[in-house]
């Protein structure tokens, strides 16, 4: 290969959000995108050298001989995923090109939680991790239950994000969001275009504690973690999902905590035999110490910008860095505040405002307020397998400033969303009558002003 091409990094499939490319902006390194034509992110970054678009269902030898025809034109340094649902076929096409990445092996140990619980029992303890249970019908889903004691948690064990997660605080709850989980998921998994990995559900013991995560980049077997980023999810607020309303830092553990929850995030990658990669390690701070939620084999999301906003760290480079063979450096450069906050509506319907979107605007620690659903639209609660319809960023300069900016947009956005019945109305009339209301108070408005 002659040294005379440009260096390329290629990403796989997807980009999804500007976040995870954003690092890489600037650099040496020509950015491309061979996306998938099939995948439910269609993301085209006018930034990038050039976009591809390709049938990733025709497999990874088709995929692999489309990368070799890019090879001609570049000198290409990395494949970077961060997509959940491609890492089986990206570490496929990694082996066939030979570039060092994750293992085949390691991919499905990564993408099975309940292969993942097995390796933490065996090659860390027991007690890393929540005991778990594949639940194949209700009589041993109970069984397991009364083992175990209430709650229980419900989950998939082949998704991300706290999709279809639930908390049950007894065996009516239980069956129930079973029989909707078993019912509703293998459609999901396949508009997800979810493969490699069997459709399972898991029944998992509760761990009463705080919720956490650390980035880990990986080369040959030496592991970099980052700060601990904190996790307000569902719980906390006092409901029974577990969707992540909020990532924070810095975090409120202190440093002993901190320190023993990195060496867990280490161990948890070598029990998963990954070598080469980023692995976002998600865990629970109990009274006994840190245990193990899971690991996904890509970056975790809305973790670059904290990571970069609070402690000037590319985890984005360094994720480029290692699949390039070269050390990472994810050294803080500073110590800042920063949080991501994405609030669900309660329950399903259709959005007929914001109703306290200009107050969430104003606070002082918000630099950005992102919407994705419109008046008219159908929004749902998270545990229904939808993406937020707000993300709001948010910066300060000391964790105190931005605690208490915290605490308000919290308030706030309990009333944030106004949402009628979604069958009250067929869509077209909804909008219309939104348009109407905005009219309204658009006059009342300007009488007033």
């Amino acid at each position: 290969m002659s040294a005379e091409l440009p260096p390329l990094a290629l990403y796989f499939g997807t980009v999804q959000r500007p976040e995870f490319y954003a690092g890489l902006l600037g650099g040496a390194s020509a950015l491309g995108l061979l996306l998938d034509e099939g995948t439910p992110h269609t993301l085209e970054p006018p930034e990038f050298d050039f976009v591809e678009k390709f049938d990733f269902s025709r497999g990874a030898g088709a995929i692999a001989r489309r990368i070799e025809e890019i090879r001609g034109r570049y000198r290409l340094e990395c494949v970077l995923n961060v997509d959940e649902t491609l890492v089986p076929l990206w570490s496929e096409v990694c082996a066939l090109l030979g570039l060092r990445g994750m293992t085949p092996a390691a991919a499905t140990a990564v993408r099975s939680k309940s292969e993942m619980r097995r390796r933490f029992a065996e090659r860390i303890g027991i007690e890393s991790s929540a005991r778990s249970h594949v639940v194949t019908d209700e009589a041993g889903l109970l069984r397991f239950a009364a083992g175990t004691g209430y709650p229980v948690i419900l989950k998939p064990g082949n998704l991300w994000g706290s999709y279809f997660v639930s908390l049950c605080a007894d065996a009516d709850e239980l069956t129930a969001a079973y029989r909707q989980v078993r019912d509703t998921l293998p459609a999901f998994s396949e508009q997800q275009r979810v493969s490699g990995v069997p459709v399972e559900i898991l029944a998992e013991e509760y761990l009463p504690g705080t919720n956490h995560s650390v980035e880990c980049l990986v080369l040959d077997g030496e592991v970099w973690t980052t700060p601990v980023i904190d996790v307000v999810t569902g719980t906390d607020l006092g409901g029974t999902d577990f969707h992540h309303f909020a990532r924070v830092t810095a975090t409120r553990l202190t440093a002993d905590q901190q320190e023993r929850m990195r060496a867990l995030a280490g161990e948890a990658v070598r029990a998963l035999d990954v070598d080469r990669g980023l692995l976002h390690v998600e865990f629970v701070q109990g009274p006994g110490g840190p245990r193990l939620i899971e690991a996904g084999g890509r970056p975790g999301a809305n973790r670059a910008p904290l990571l970069r906003e609070a402690f000037g760290i590319n985890i984005i480079a360094g994720y480029r860095d290692v699949m390039r063979g070269v050390r990472p450096d994810v050294t803080p450069a500073r110590d800042g505040a920063a949080a991501v906050v994405t609030p669900y509506p309660a329950h399903a319907g259709r959005l007929r405002s914001y109703r306290t979107l200009e107050a969430i605007r104003a606070l002082p620690s918000t630099v950005q307020v992102d919407t994705y659903k419109q008046p008219g639209d159908v929004v749902r609660p998270r545990h229904e397998g939808v993406a937020a319809p707000v993300r709001i960023e948010m910066r300060a300069a000391s964790p105190e400033r931005l605690s208490a900016d915290l605490r308000e947009l919290t308030a706030l956005c309990e009333e944030l969303f106004e949402v009628f019945p979604e069958d009250a109305e067929d869509s077209e009339a909804a909008v219309d009558a939104v348009a109407a209301v905005d009219a309204e108070d658009a006059e009342v408005s300007g009488a007033t002003g």
